[in-house]
């Protein structure tokens, strides 16, 4: 392996690490989130604030849903091209699969197809155009893998508290619904596994000791609730007695 090829090795392990890239080829369907920054700047006409405006970046996520047409080359220069209809007319765009402003590609149907380019549903129209679904073995495999916890209800922990969990990071777990101290404190192997082999972290999970440092903040989280708690009812009490005297 020479010096370009490790370089660019290093490249791709740090996309892996911000996110997973799923299995998938031409003819699957997949939803692409894209990261869109928008800058907004001040109004030119007011003087007062034309000095201080600075353009301030808002980010977005876009969602870009079609069919895989192609995937061409390899390594960090990998890229897909994705299909879809669009108001009658076919629209295309092309995705490096390591791109730091694709934020998710989930996969939402595979397809069945014979081919590696599908450049023929260029010229094709409503059933013409259809892929029928895989529902080989393989097919199933790839449907049935883990994709994340249930729905939590109320708001995210902040999971940054514990020491290995970054922004980045912190967003894909989002992802797999992870936001709670709680979840991570009662991680089962099988989470631990799951979760490891999805966000390609490579036993961080257990080198960095992620249960015990979320066991830890949810008790001190807890014995921080309880006197405050206590307080309450004492100040409840009070009033009780002064309302009786």
């Amino acid at each position: 392996m020479n010096i370009i090829e490790e370089l660019e090795r290093e490249q791709i392990n740090a996309a892996l690490a911000k996110r997973g890239v799923p299995e998938f080829g031409p003819g699957d369907t997949v939803k692409v989130t894209v990261r869109v920054v928008e800058t907004s700047e001040g109004d030119p006409k007011d003087k007062k604030k034309k000095a201080a405006s600075a353009k301030q970046a808002a980010e977005r996520l876009q969602a870009y849903e079609g069919v895989v047409i192609s995937r061409s080359g390899a390594g960090i220069n990998e890229s897909f091209t994705v299909r879809k209809i669009s108001y009658g007319e076919g629209v295309e765009r092309v995705f490096p699969i390591y791109s730091p402003l694709i934020a998710e590609i989930e996969v939402l149907r595979r397809g069945k197809v014979r081919r590696a380019k599908l450049y023929y549903l260029r010229g094709r129209r409503g059933k013409a155009a259809r892929i029928f679904e895989r529902t080989d073995a393989r097919a199933r495999k790839l449907n049935a893998a883990w994709k994340g916890f249930k729905k939590q209800k109320g708001e995210a922990d902040d999971l940054t508290q514990i020491k290995g969990i970054d922004e980045d990071l912190f967003l894909r777990l989002k992802q797999l619904n992870c936001i709670k101290y709680e979840q991570i404190a009662t991680f089962s192997d099988d989470d631990i596994a799951n979760v490891d082999d999805v966000l390609n972290l490579d036993g961080r999970i257990e080198k960095e000791d992620w249960v015990g440092q979320a066991q830890k903040l949810l008790a001190e989280a807890t014995a921080s609730e309880v006197p405050a708690e206590d307080e309450g009812q004492e100040g409840e009490s009070k009033d009780g007695e002064t309302k009786a005297e």
